[in-house]
């Protein structure tokens, strides 16, 4: 880069330092600590004084989300970083639940790229020390950091923390973790720190976990075993799906005698499977409640506070005149299992349409297979960048998919996520519905582009 860049150039803006950041390494994955670590001794970086990681493989931001609108309630000063961002990088950067500006962000990045002093960075690593340098300047009491891929050589790994909340394992990235459930487990338990605390929300705790937590003479928190989170005693079930009706309770000696009994909690996003992130985000807030002074009013209030786009995201309703539209990061076999059931639990007169992209790397016949019941008409769309995968090569797969299914779907290719969606929303009628789901990119691309659109018609 031009030395004139290294002082803030108004002029070369947040897009222009993306565009750096990107090739500034020879790959777009590089799992080690050692190049960030010494970036970060470099710029004599300071943690906050209190720091929560989200390990696991599905539900991390949700759970991220719940965490900070709970200790914002609480009057802490929170950063939260998460990863990938859907339409702006500075999703990834949040200061009390508020988007980090191009400004911060650009200013950060002047910063490490004065300390790397040539050391090979790749963009999570850029964009996770920015997240620590942002946190640093606004002096924030607390830390949540979402563990991006893995754990043990995650970016994130390379700073103490003071709890894991582990969220749940399935298989997922095999290339750079593990081909098995226990082997991913493994990696993913490397956040934890010797004498820590972890709470893990999947009730079917890795032998893996446990072995790695003894290690560390770790105190292990897990669901079903050490706390309950449950429907109460003549509530429909239709409550628990929305959210309704739910008690938390424990008898563990780790946590405080207030935070034993908790009722009328609301998982503030859509899908069964929030209960057990709740789950998880309680148990967590219980057990640091001591050091970061959160109560049980700041818990039941705080819920509502959390934000958090494209998990059963409802977008639109048949109220706007349309179809209903639905948004979903799913790119893995558990993600799409649980937005199958979600789709289970709504009615739907019309037909299904199911606009999809998926990375590469993903195992696209499980990401399809759970969805096959539930679909009968697929816009498939062409991904970009090094990581993307074309509609021809999805289409190749669903037809092996189809083939062992007893649902006979309809499919197009479609060059880009937004062709796909404009296609599938010509065809759709009012009492059908649109499903969005297979990557970040493609929900980002077409949330994006529906926001550009609303913008320009209002």
């Amino acid at each position: 880069m031009n030395s004139a860049y290294l002082d803030f150039d108004p002029e070369f803006g947040l897009n222009k330092w993306l565009e750096h950041i990107q090739n500034q390494h020879w790959r777009t994955i590089d799992l080690t600590l050692d190049r960030i670590s010494r970036v970060w001794n470099n710029l004599e970086g300071k943690c906050a004084n209190f720091t929560l990681v989200v390990a696991g493989t599905n539900g991390k931001g949700s759970c991220a989300s719940m965490l900070d609108g709970v200790f914002q309630q609480s009057g802490n000063r929170t950063g939260t970083y998460t990863s990938p961002h859907l339409v702006r990088f500075n999703e990834r950067i949040r200061i009390d639940g508020a988007e980090a500006t191009d400004e911060d962000i650009c200013q950060a990045f002047v910063q490490i790229e004065q300390a790397r002093a040539g050391i090979p960075l790749t963009y999570f690593e850029f964009g996770t020390l920015a997240a620590l340098l942002i946190f640093q300047q606004y002096n924030v009491d607390i830390a949540i950091l979402e563990v991006g891929m893995g754990g043990r050589l995650d970016a994130v790994n390379m700073v103490d923390n003071d709890l894991v909340l582990m969220t749940s394992i399935s298989v997922d990235h095999e290339q750079w973790l593990g081909s098995d459930r226990e082997s991913i487990a493994a990696e993913k338990a490397g956040v934890i720190k010797q004498e820590g605390i972890v709470v893990c929300s999947d009730p079917n705790i890795p032998e893996s976990v446990l072995a790695i937590s003894n290690q560390q003479n770790a105190t292990v928190i897990g669901a079903e075993r050490d706390y309950w989170i449950e429907q109460i005693a003549n509530r429909v079930a239709s409550k628990i799906e929305n959210g309704g009706g739910l008690r938390w309770k424990s008898s563990h000696a780790e946590i405080p005698q207030d935070w034993r009994c908790i009722s009328s909690l609301v998982p503030p996003f859509n899908g069964h499977h929030q209960i057990a992130n709740l789950g998880g985000v309680v148990a967590a807030l219980a057990l640091t409640s001591g050091k970061t002074g959160v109560t049980v009013s700041d818990l039941t209030q705080g819920l509502s506070r959390a934000r958090l786009s494209a998990r059963c995201q409802v977008m639109t309703n048949r109220s706007n005149n349309c179809p209903e539209v639905i948004v979903d990061v799913a790119h893995n076999q558990d993600s799409a299992i649980k937005l199958a059931e979600f789709l289970s639990g709504r009615e739907c007169a019309g037909k299904t349409y199911a606009v999809i992209g998926v990375l590469a790397d993903k195992a696209l016949d499980q990401i399809i297979k759970p969805m096959m019941a539930h679909v009968d008409y697929w816009f498939l769309a062409s991904l970009s960048g090094e990581r993307g995968q074309t509609g021809d090569q999805v289409a190749s797969q669903l037809k092996q998919v189809v083939k062992h299914s007893t649902k006979r779907p309809q499919w197009v290719v479609k060059r880009n996520p937004v062709d796909a969606y404009l296609a599938a929303m010509e065809q759709a009628n009012i009492e059908d519905r649109v499903v969005i789901f297979g990557s970040f990119y493609i929900v980002g691309d077409i949330i994006n582009y529906v926001e550009q659109t609303n913008q320009q018609t209002n």
